[in-house]
């Protein structure tokens, strides 16, 4: 919550304001960096105060985690995150490669996870692209996530974000045997619409 709030507070006072190409006016600040110390603890909270607003219908912690972890395509997505991880081409980006690669060398600095599929995604016709294009895990005191996140809504996606990443480095550190370090986003676009100010600063007052 207070990495969320903090963030979301920076967006409002730094961010730069424009129209997007679905005609919203947003605030987007580049490049924003944020590390979660301890993501064991309150990683559910932001998502529950989102649910509280009762203003949208967010999807469970269980299909959040489904769509983070499951192997297979689900139906009723375009894309999966899971799939992706799990099947990019057929290969399957856990097992087949960052297992071995961190048990034989816990301390590589290879361990790359990719999402973005240029035959796929670099399609300009495409409009339903993933916002998580890579996720990075690194061996330090514990089991060090970093994600890279092309364009994030930090109000309404954050929240999802953040827990699904939980999910994939609590899932591989369990694989590895180690323990569960720090969790990073670094966001290239990192944006709030201005149709959620209020809302956003609600979050902020009761939480910074």
């Amino acid at each position: 919550m207070e990495a969320w709030s903090t963030a979301l507070e920076l967006v409002l006072t730094e961010g730069v304001s424009f129209k997007d190409s679905e005609g919203r006016i947003c605030k987007e600040a580049m490049n924003l960096t944020i590390t979660v110390l301890n993501p064991s603890k309150d990683i559910r909270k932001p998502i529950e105060e989102l649910t509280k607003l009762k203003k949208w219908t967010y999807p469970d912690f269980e299909e959040l985690k489904n769509i983070m972890l499951q192997k297979s395509q689900s139906s009723s997505y375009e894309y999966t995150y899971g799939h992706r991880i799990f099947n990019f081409n057929l290969k399957d980006q856990i097992h087949d490669f960052l297992k071995p690669l961190l048990t034989s060398d816990p301390t590589s600095r290879r361990g790359f996870v990719s999402l973005w599929d240029p035959e796929k995604d670099s399609n300009i016709e495409n409009k339903n692209i993933p916002g998580l294009v890579g996720i990075y895990f690194k061996k330090n005191k514990g089991l060090d996530l970093t994600a890279f996140i092309r364009s994030n809504d930090i109000f309404v996606g954050w929240p999802a974000n953040i827990y699904q990443l939980y999910c994939i480095q609590e899932y591989v550190a369990k694989l590895l045997g180690f323990k569960i370090g720090k969790l990073t986003t670094f966001s290239t676009s990192a944006h709030v619409f201005e149709d959620n100010i209020n809302d956003i600063r609600r979050i902020i007052n009761r939480n910074l």
